[in-house]
C-alpha cells in the first residue's frame, strides 16, 4: 500500500522499495538497504542519488563508511507542494503565450480552414464546431434531407436543434421530409422558415449548412459511415449564400 502511495508522487516501484527500506533501517549501508529492498546494489546506488535530489534521503559518514539516511516522510508533502508550484508556473507560462499558440492554430486571413469529421459522434462534434462564433439572432441556411436525418440520427438532430433554438439562431431550410411539409407551427417553434421539396424529385442524401460570414458545413449521410467536412471561410460562405438564395427562389417556384 505504501509503495503505491509513493508511486503516485512519481517514484518508480524500485525507488519506492529503496526509500521504504531506508526508512525502516533508519541509517545503513547501501549493501543492507539493497538487500532489504530486493534491488541490486548498483541500481540502489543510482536510486539513492535520486532520493537525495528529492530531499528524501541524505548521507552520513560513519568512520570509513558512508551510510544513507532516510529523511522524514513529511518531505513527501514538500515534493507535492513543489510539483504544484511547478504546474502553476507552467500554466501561467502557457496562459501568457496562449495568443501566440492561437495565432498558429487559427487560419491565416483569407486562407480557408478545412476539417474532416467521421461517424455519428464525429457529426455531433461537427454540429458544435464553431458554435461559439455564431451570434444570437443570426441566420443559418440549409439544404437538407430532414427525413434521412430523423431516421439515422434522431437524438443528435434534436439535440442540435434544441441548442440552436436556445441560442436564438434562426434558420431557413430547403428540405425533404417523409411526411410531407412540416407544419408551420413546428417551424415557428423551431425558429425555422422552410420550403419542402419532394424526395421523388430530389433524392438528397447529403446536406449543406451555410453560416454567412463564417463558413459552410457539408454532410454526407452514409448509413454505415457518415462523414462531414467543415470549410471555415467567410468568402466561400458569402458565395454559398448566393447559391442558396438562388435555390430558395427556385424552391419557391416549385412550391407554387
Amino acid at each position: 500500500m505504501l509503495e503505491k502511495i509513493l508511486e503516485k508522487i512519481g517514484l518508480s516501484e524500485k525507488e519506492a522499495k529503496v526509500y521504504l527500506a531506508t526508512l525502516e533501517l533508519g541509517q545503513d549501508s547501501v549493501q543492507n538497504i539493497s538487500k532489504k529492498a530486493g534491488v541490486n546494489r548498483p541500481t540502489t546506488y543510482f536510486i539513492m542519488e535520486k532520493l537525495m535530489d528529492l530531499g528524501l534521503a541524505s548521507t552520513l559518514e560513519h568512520g570509513k563508511k558512508t551510510l544513507f539516511v532516510a529523511e522524514s516522510p513529511k518531505e513527501i508533502l514538500n515534493i507535492l507542494d513543489r510539483e504544484k508550484q511547478e504546474v502553476e508556473t507552467r500554466r501561467n507560462e502557457i496562459k501568457e503565450s496562449l495568443n501566440q499558440f492561437l495565432a498558429i492554430y487559427n487560419a491565416k486571413e483569407g486562407k480557408p480552414l478545412v476539417r474532416y469529421f467521421e461517424g455519428v459522434d464525429g457529426l455531433e462534434a461537427m454540429d458544435r464546431y464553431g458554435r461559439e462564433s455564431f451570434k444570437k439572432n443570426s441566420e443559418i441556411l440549409s439544404i437538407i434531407p430532414i427525413d434521412i436525418v430523423e431516421k439515422q440520427f434522431t437524438d443528435r438532430r434534436q439535440k442540435s436543434l434544441n441548442e440552436r433554438v436556445k441560442m436564438g439562431i434562426r434558420a431557413r431550410a430547403i428540405y425533404t421530409h417523409e411526411d410531407g411539409p412540416i407544419p408551420e407551427s413546428v417551424n415557428k417553434k423551431n425558429l425555422r422558415e422552410g420550403i419542402y421539396i419532394p424526395r421523388s424529385s430530389f433524392p438528397l442524401d447529403a446536406a449543406v449548412t451555410i453560416y454567412p460570414e463564417w463558413g459552410i458545413k457539408l454532410y454526407y449521410y452514409d448509413p454505415n459511415k457518415p462523414y462531414g467536412v467543415v470549410i471555415e471561410s467567410s468568402e466561400l460562405a458569402k458565395n454559398f449564400k448566393l447559391f442558396f438564395e438562388l435555390a430558395w427562389l427556385g424552391a419557391k417556384t416549385l412550391k407554387k
